[in-house]
């Protein structure tokens, strides 16, 4: 009541679409074998499902956020959000696993939903109360990647595979009605502009780098295969900051890549991410293994999805605080102490992986940590840029975040399987460690975040 009804409507528009958008691409990860069954393929060709809404989302996000700084992002998100829910819709009546794949590559656009929800939250919230406004988006986003995980193999098994998309497209249009009620129209801003072939350099680099973290290792030659899609991606990102550099009005502004509040909150979304899908990839296998190996719980496969939730309500409830935070320690203090917090999660994770109870306190610490950080870091970068690159610079950031998470369970799964499979204790000691380094990087690359306002918000005040 404090922020008015109609405020709190749009909210609750906005973190429904943000839900509805994150959870096709994590209920899409662990059922990728189950897709294969039900369409009769390999699940390398299955995987696709997942690697097509990753790579559009990917390579839009960004370039969806300079749109919705040109023509509104009030305006981009009403006719964006209609198009995911055509992807939903068809992925669910879906008859061969080729309309499939080409289905979720259309819900890739929902990545874009992201930045726009960013850019809209200052034209509903007072300034008081718009960092838990923004931490509760980013929650949404983070529990939404946990709770998709965990329970994707409950709905196909309970309802059918058409589910995975029903239930996000129950909750995208629910969003979308409150949207269009509730929020008022955003000023458009003329004088920015979205430059084509900026965008498709931009893109194409984006999208060859997580195909050499997603896809080549699966190809004849892996070796040649990733160094090929990372030099194509370091190429393209050369011509892009060449182009850049030259353009009045760039699609990134290479000078405001290089402030230090920028680019230390997108390592470090980038760290926090790896860290965040590399436990959601490694903890249900961990849970699911075999005891009398000793080196796993034997649990069910549902136990090991629940092993997930407490982390996910966690991120859920606290991403919030974070503005409270804020306005009582300071603008870049929440991210640090959010990333310190999942680093002790990822050390206690690492040192009690044989009881259950502990890997659950593990798992909160960790959820816990990485929401008020992701919080913590969108408020950072709407403080840090000027009000016209919000939506491109909060983009980058969340593809900063997909890409750290593509990395993350790549790595884990990379790690697990070195030795065959299943994967043996070694395997998983080091899958282990590797997510307590992680949380522990992430941690150390948020203290480089400074912890003063910039001139763009002090103005703004």
């Amino acid at each position: 009541m404090r922020v008015g009804a109609r405020a709190v409507f749009a909210m609750t528009g906005l973190t429904l679409a943000t839900l509805g958008a994150v959870l096709p691409q994590a209920m899409s990860a662990p059922t990728i074998a189950l897709t294969a069954d039900a369409f009769g393929t390999t699940v390398a060709e299955a995987s696709w499902v997942l690697t097509a809404v990753l790579v559009v989302a990917v390579a839009s996000t960004p370039v969806i956020g300079r749109i919705g700084d040109r023509y509104g992002p009030r305006r981009v998100l009403m006719l964006l959000v209609p198009v995911v829910g055509v992807g939903l819709a068809m992925a669910a009546l879906a008859p061969t696993i080729g309309w499939l794949i080409a289905a979720r590559a259309i819900q890739g656009l929902g990545g874009g939903i992201f930045p726009l929800a960013f850019a809209i939250v200052p034209h509903v919230v007072p300034a008081r109360h718009r960092p838990a406004a923004i931490g509760l988006v980013t929650a949404t986003w983070a529990t939404g990647t946990g709770f998709g995980v965990a329970i994707a193999g409950l709905l196909v098994d309970a309802v059918g595979l058409p589910a995975l998309s029903w239930v996000p497209l129950a909750i995208l249009g629910a969003g979308w009605l409150c949207v269009l009620v509730a929020l008022p129209r955003i000023p458009t801003r003329s004088g920015v502009h979205v430059g084509v072939h900026s965008a498709l350099l931009f893109s194409g680099a984006l999208t060859a780098f997580l195909i050499a973290v997603t896809e080549a290792p699966t190809w004849p030659l892996p070796v040649l295969a990733t160094s090929g899609c990372l030099l194509l991606g370091a190429a393209l990102i050369v011509l892009w900051l060449r182009r850049e550099h030259r353009s009045p009005d760039p699609l990134v502004d290479p000078r405001t890549l290089r402030r230090r509040s920028v680019w230390a909150t997108h390592l470090t979304a980038a760290l926090l991410g790896a860290t965040l899908l590399g436990s959601f990839v490694l903890l249900p296998a961990y849970a699911e293994a075999p005891a009398e190996t000793g080196h796993g719980l034997e649990e069910s496969v549902t136990a090991a999805a629940l092993l997930l939730l407490p982390a996910s309500l966690a991120m859920l409830v606290v991403g919030p605080l974070a503005g409270v935070l804020r306005r009582r320690i300071g603008t870049g203090t929440p991210v640090p102490l959010g990333a310190l917090v999942a680093a002790a999660g990822g050390l206690v994770i690492f040192a009690a992986t044989r009881d259950f109870a502990a890997l659950l306190v593990g798992t909160v610490l960790l959820g816990t940590g990485i929401a008020v950080s992701s919080a913590g870091m969108i408020n950072v970068l709407i403080d840090a840029v000027h009000a016209d690159e919000v939506g491109v610079t909060t983009g980058v950031n969340v593809v900063a975040r997909q890409i750290g998470g593509a990395l993350g369970a790549a790595g884990v799964a990379a790690l697990l399987a070195v030795r065959g499979f299943p994967p043996d204790a070694a395997a998983f000691g080091t899958a282990f460690a590797f997510i307590a380094v992680l949380a522990a990087a992430g941690a150390v690359a948020s203290l480089a975040i400074p912890r003063r306002r910039s001139p763009f918000a002090l103005r703004a005040r």
